[in-house]
């Protein structure tokens, strides 16, 4: 059964024992709380928020659940070789991130968070490091996941490679492993 049909049989089924919740108060107890009411509305709130907050947990945990069975295509570590200089970048199952690119001399490393972002196929890093140095900027990298196969990344922020490649193309990264 989808969501939504659920959703809409759920508040059906709240919506038809509103009305009959009357009926299930003994006699007595209806005449003194139908007068004023406050008990009978009380119990219904009551209900109501009850299931409420039972379908925003509810989805909240389908969408926690979605978004670990998303990043279970990408995180781990990828590689891509353009001649003598690599990039390598690093997601973990902790929201973490690391990428690191060779250059003549050393190397450039970026680590910081990431998460999913609004897009599809879209993950926002947030820097927390740029070569060592505090930096408080958000990257979006966009990508496709097969598999733990190949990772095909864009991202216009990623430095150029020394050999000139660069990554605001969609660049295809190799499975390392993890």
């Amino acid at each position: 059964m989808k969501r939504s049909s659920f959703v809409y049989a759920l508040v059906f089924t709240l919506t038809a024992m509103s009305a009959v919740l009357p009926a299930f108060v003994p006699e007595t107890a209806a005449a003194e709380e139908v007068s004023n009411g406050t008990k009978i509305k009380e119990g219904a709130k009551g209900i109501f928020n009850g299931v409420k907050g039972a379908v925003k947990d509810g989805t909240n945990s389908a969408k926690k659940k979605a978004k670990e069975i998303t990043q279970e295509s990408y995180v781990g570590e990828w590689y891509f070789a353009n001649g003598k200089y690599a990039t390598m970048i690093t997601l973990e199952s902790d929201w973490d991130f690391k990428i690191t690119q060779t250059k003549n001399g050393g190397e450039n490393v970026w680590t910081g968070t990431y998460d999913e972002g609004d897009e599809k196929r879209t993950l926002i890093l947030h820097l927390v490091s740029d070569n060592g140095k505090t930096s408080y900027k958000d990257w979006k990298l966009s990508y496709i996941a097969e598999k733990k196969d190949y990772l095909i990344v864009s991202c216009d922020n990623l430095k150029d490679d020394p050999n000139g490649y660069n990554f605001a193309n969609r660049t295809l990264f190799n499975y390392v492993g993890k």
